[in-house]
């Protein structure tokens, strides 16, 4: 989530700079889109190594990716089951940069 909002703040802080022009702050648009789309090609396993030595270092333990992902508060009756491995990179994982880049998508409109 750092490297994802990592993008996001570098060109925030970038466009509120008063010396910006347009050809610049669009450039720098079309390259954060790009970074956030690699992040989400390529991003997770990475993440999912990372996370995983640190909880093993410390001595946090992490979910099985292959268990049935349990959700908390809600009758398990009515849930579509899914491993923790698809809740994670696919309801939050790629959920997150998709939802940044389709705000770059809405405010930043390519022509």
């Amino acid at each position: 989530m750092k490297s994802i909002l990592g993008v996001t703040n570098e060109l925030s802080q970038a466009l509120q700079r008063s010396d910006q022009d347009i050809i610049n702050a669009m450039t720098l648009v079309k390259v954060s889109k790009q970074r956030l789309q690699s992040i989400r090609d390529d991003g997770w396993s990475s993440l999912l190594n990372e996370v995983l030595l640190f909880c093993d270092s410390h001595n946090i333990l992490a979910p099985n990716m292959n268990d049935i992902f349990v959700t908390q508060g809600r009758s398990r009756r009515k849930i579509q089951k899914v491993l923790n491995l698809h809740h994670f990179q696919v309801e939050l994982f790629y959920q997150v940069i998709d939802r940044q880049l389709q705000e770059l998508n809405n405010r930043f409109i390519e022509k």
